[in-house]
């Protein structure tokens, strides 16, 4: 009897001890322990921060606490409305400042801004416009009035336009909308994925008639540089078709002539700028 009683004792302590171990509330120390790998599993996660690092981080941290307890938090609204919410935002104008090494998918045809191409490159002489039939925009620089063609019947030179309209920048507002998906109510105006993905390529195809032009490109480039640089980027990966660019005259540049003139325009902006590492194109096509 006593015997059957220490053996019930061996066998049933043991396997007491391994329950309370697995019931679900595992040691408190074992798990900070094991959150501390975690971290420092993560990239960074075996650096010391120096002290003027951790009063950063303090300040970054409570930061984003205000931020988080604000009326509106931006990652909670639609990105149209969340943008003024984040270029005011503290985080951001800190993180701006912060070098972020490179850029690796940047498409040639959205490059840099449109309020750029708007308030600068349809500015300048020989830019005309055509308003199409499906409500968009058509540009080409040219030294006379160019042919009518089937999507665009009538040419307007954009100098003669502005001139006869009063409100000068409600227009230039109106032509960085057909550049942009930007919309005051994206829910209403994008009901699905169709709408949007029609809009997004006529925005596209607008600025081509502007980005294409060859003395053009060649300040666009230098101009998208000039964009990454101010938030800090140091390197540049474009991928780009290298569509074919135009002069006044209407001669075609080729492809070879894209990819120089995409070379020089580096050169001179690392010259102009010797911590900018460089940039370069990556072929690719429409889909």
């Amino acid at each position: 009897m006593v015997k059957s009683l220490c053996l019930v004792l061996l066998t049933f302590v043991p396997l007491l001890w391994f329950a309370r171990e697995s019931d679900g509330m595992p040691d408190p120390a074992r798990r900070d322990l094991l959150m501390r790998e975690e971290v420092s599993r993560q990239t960074g996660g075996l650096l010391t921060l120096t002290a003027a690092e951790q009063k950063l981080d303090t300040c970054l941290h409570r930061l984003k606490e205000q931020e988080m307890a604000a009326t509106l938090f931006p990652p909670a609204e639609h990105f149209f409305k969340a943008k003024l919410l984040i270029e005011k935002s503290p985080i951001y104008k800190l993180l701006q400042k912060m070098p972020k090494g490179a850029a690796l998918h940047v498409h040639s045809s959205s490059l840099v801004s449109a309020e750029w191409l708007v308030k600068n490159v349809t500015y300048r002489p020989h830019c005309y416009i055509c308003f199409t039939w499906d409500n968009s925009v058509r540009f080409l620089f040219s030294n006379r009035q160019p042919f009518p063609r089937w999507d665009c019947f009538y040419w307007q030179l954009l100098e003669s336009l502005r001139a006869r309209i009063e409100d000068n920048a409600g227009f230039d507002n109106s032509l960085i909308q057909h550049l942009t998906l930007f919309t005051e109510d994206p829910d209403g105006e994008y009901p699905n994925q169709d709408v949007v993905w029609e809009k997004f390529e006529k925005a596209f195809i607008a600025a081509a008639g502007l980005i294409t032009h060859a003395p053009i490109l060649r300040d666009y480039i230098y101009q998208g540089l000039e964009e990454l640089h101010k938030d800090n980027i140091m390197y540049l990966e474009l991928r780009s078709g290298l569509s074919r660019t135009y002069e006044l005259d209407g001669t075609i540049h080729d492809k070879v002539w894209t990819l120089k003139m995409f070379q020089e325009v580096t050169s001179k902006f690392k010259q102009n700028h010797p911590e900018f590492f460089g940039a370069r194109i990556i072929i690719s096509v429409h889909r």
